[in-house]
């Protein structure tokens, strides 16, 4: 296990100045963020790119060879939106965008990406199960393609009005990584936020077991 960290909340710092401090931190590894680039009050939760998804790929095994120099491991590559968007327009964009991704992280040698499974928060949890089941397998196939797995983040997503009352993520309970699990593991593994267990009350050493 190499203690790392998420390069999101540095949106403004360019990746390799994030690497030299992150190292002299004592970090061993990065998590990438490669949202696409935005700003302001639309950026919100995420919006920090790090990465060009549509760099060539000596330009992406560049990247991979620069941070292995500093002596960090890449963990990843994160993403966090929401496949399960109810506006559709929206939806196809952040699954466009993911799957990007998938193909940037196979460029890079980076065995895994990380993401949301999503929610609409207007529906039961069963009713996005049903539809995460029409909108995932087609992801999920393409990642296996490129030789990467995914991994979902197990965050709510219910921190605003807009959010309440369902969330914008279904994967936050034993209930669906049990589901995610049967359907798709193997392909897909849950990411381990003990934040989000705390808060929930569910058992951290329980979950690293059953779901580990």
């Amino acid at each position: 296990m190499k203690l790392g960290l998420l390069t999101a909340p540095f949106p403004d710092t360019a990746l390799g100045d994030v690497a030299d401090w992150a190292r002299s931190a004592g970090f061993e590894a990065l998590e990438i963020a490669c949202w696409p680039k935005t700003s302001g009050a639309s950026r919100r939760y995420a919006g920090t790119s790090h990465i060009d998804v549509d760099i060539p790929s000596a330009q992406a095994k560049d990247i991979a060879a620069e941070l292995a120099g500093k002596g960090l491991a890449i963990s990843g590559l994160g993403f966090y939106p929401n496949p399960l968007h109810p506006d559709q327009a929206h939806r196809e964009a952040v699954i466009d965008h993911l799957k990007k991704v998938i193909v940037l992280a196979s460029r890079m040698g980076v065995p895994l990406v990380n993401t949301f499974c999503g929610g609409d928060a207007s529906k039961t949890v069963d009713a996005n199960w049903e539809d995460a089941q029409k909108v995932w397998p087609a992801i999920i196939a393409h990642a296996r393609e490129h030789g990467v797995k995914l991994a979902f983040e197990n965050c709510p997503m219910i921190f605003s009005y807009d959010e309440w009352p369902g969330g914008h993520n279904i994967a936050y309970s034993p209930y669906i990584w049990r589901r995610i699990l049967e359907a798709w593991g193997g392909d897909v593994g849950m990411n381990f936020d003990p934040s989000h267990l705390v808060w929930q009350m569910i058992d951290k050493e329980r979950f690293i077991r059953e779901f580990g």
